[in-house]
């Protein structure tokens, strides 16, 4: 092997020897400006005028709220956060102010059905059910995917090392022959705990933890082909 190559690009040459493919969706698939709304100041917003709060003070007590709740199933769930704050989270979610701000990343529908043609694609999400339903309402990716996954239905989140053990036995793949595409670190080193590769969706390519990294998934493709 010819010693000019980069580390990431030894690393690619590997995906020859792959079949699967795990790609998330939030960061990954969707633009995560949405959801930053939604919860960061949407939310607040509407807590303000229920409760006769200032937005400022509303700000304060919901992010507080989530904060707590973050890397748990909580997190996650509309029930939880619809009875926590005594809205209807998943109305709101369906307004078409929220809808219209749902967005894909760049070149995302090209790149899937580049990569279909030559891996067995899973959707693999934190998201709710519910809130997966309506981003696909919008965007009906699972076309591309032979079974989309929510960490719901398994008992744990991707942060949780147990969610990739059950998850290899719910879709019956061999993980030495898959990788999982992420842009959450955490997730990532869970999932590596179950001998799972993985390609790290980031802006920072400069991090030296071991993952290939890349920008958007949409460059995946033509770093495929240079291998």
């Amino acid at each position: 092997m010819s010693n000019n190559l980069n580390d990431d690009t030894v690393k690619l040459m590997d995906l020859k020897e792959i079949d699967n493919m795990l790609i998330d969706m939030d960061g990954v698939l969707l633009d995560t400006a949405y959801d930053n709304y939604f919860w960061q100041k949407h939310i607040p917003e509407i807590y303000a005028r229920k409760n006769s709060y200032d937005v400022e003070q509303s700000i304060k007590i919901t992010h507080a709220l989530f904060n707590m709740k973050k890397r748990t199933k909580d997190w996650y769930d509309l029930n939880y956060w619809s009875n926590m704050l005594d809205i209807d989270v998943e109305k709101e979610k369906l307004s078409k102010q929220m809808i219209d701000r749902i967005k894909l990343k760049q070149d995302i529908i090209p790149t899937l059905e580049y990569l279909k043609n030559k891996y067995k694609l899973y959707l693999v999400t934190n998201a709710h059910r519910r809130t997966l339903d309506i981003k696909l309402k919008k965007f009906p990716l699972q076309e591309y995917f032979v079974e989309i996954i929510c960490s719901h239905e398994l008992g744990f989140i991707k942060e949780d090392i147990q969610f990739w053990f059950l998850l290899r036995n719910k879709i019956k793949v061999d993980f030495e022959r898959s990788i999982l595409i992420e842009d959450t670190l955490d997730n990532i080193k869970a999932a590596s705990h179950a001998n799972l590769k993985s390609i790290y969706i980031t802006d920072n390519e400069n991090i030296n933890d071991g993952t290939i990294k890349m920008k958007c998934l949409s460059l995946l493709p033509s770093r495929l082909k240079e291998t």
